[in-house]
């Protein structure tokens, strides 16, 4: 029996990369039952395209949210929604800047029949130039080798650039933390399913595009825009927060060096503007990290 596959998108205030997006999805080789798209409150014309989209498409149902909840918000109301609304076995996340070949979903789920126990499967993430997207370096088990005869290496996290999560997994380890706002919302979401003893892969012939603009991972000494500077103390915070909540004392320590001593000394030694701001804004965040506290959302 063919499985149903839902898809969940996430976007704000990015119409042209939402077509490529949805083009990509409903040219599928495997067809997607239902597409949720979750407008983050975006002030653009998202709202009046998407609204046209769904009288033309069956499976495209947007989700409008008056604000912006950021991507961890987002994916906690997309999620709830599928296993709310839909039926379907599995369900496919990703960004709005997501751009999967024709050929990605199928490749995912000709693996799902050999595998047992398993919490994730991820997309190889690629750049436009064809290599690997930084952002999205997945991490990788001690035994990351052990499924490669078959095309995959085994994680402990990945992106939310290309993800399928069964059903299943969701019902039982919850939903996203909205809290998280933005950046290791992912990380500690797929952290928390492989805690759980499931397993999580990346399949190398699953291929999907991530059109960011240059291909670097996020970087406060290196940000030139003084509007996002402020988005860094959630980075700081999470992943202090997920350290402490998911990972080793050795894995907490390490963030510790990283967020609370060498990215201060860092900003100070080669930030080339705001040094003082992005110091406060480090700073701020890794302290919030010890403070931190959200509930795990398990409800619909």
């Amino acid at each position: 029996m063919k499985k149903k596959i839902d898809c969940v998108v996430v976007t704000y205030n990015r119409l042209g990369l939402l077509k490529k997006c949805l083009e990509a999805l409903l040219a599928q080789t495997y067809a997607l039952k239902h597409i949720y798209v979750v407008n983050n409150g975006s002030i653009d014309d998202t709202y009046e395209y998407l609204e046209e989209m769904k009288f033309k498409h069956d499976e495209v149902v947007p989700i409008h949210l008056k604000n912006n909840l950021g991507g961890a918000g987002g994916f906690n109301r997309g999620l709830k929604n599928f296993i709310k609304n839909s039926d379907s076995d599995y369900v496919w996340v990703m960004d709005d800047d997501t751009i999967p070949t024709t050929t990605a979903l199928e490749k995912l789920l000709i693996k799902v029949p050999g595998l047992r126990n398993w919490g994730f499967l991820c997309s190889n993430v690629r750049w436009k130039d064809g290599c690997a997207a930084v952002m999205n370096t997945p991490a990788p088990t001690k035994d990351w080798n052990s499924e490669m005869e078959k095309g995959m290496v085994k994680l402990t996290a990945a992106s939310f650039v290309s993800i399928l999560f069964p059903r299943k997994v969701i019902k039982e380890v919850g939903y996203p933390i909205s809290e998280f706002f933005i950046w290791c919302d992912d990380v500690e979401y797929t952290l928390r399913i492989t805690k759980n003893n499931y397993a999580g892969y990346l399949v190398g012939n699953s291929i999907v595009e991530h059109k960011i603009k240059k291909n670097i991972g996020t970087n406060i000494i290196l940000e030139t825009d003084k509007n996002r500077i402020k988005r860094y103390s959630l980075a700081n915070r999470n992943e202090i927060y997920t350290n402490r909540k998911l990972g080793t004392k050795k894995d907490l320590i390490k963030a510790l060096l990283n967020k609370g001593i060498l990215e201060p000394i860092n900003i100070i030694r080669y930030s080339k503007n705001y040094k003082f701001y992005k110091l406060c804004v480090s700073i701020k965040g890794t302290i919030n990290g010890f403070f931190f506290n959200p509930n795990i959302d398990r409800k619909e």
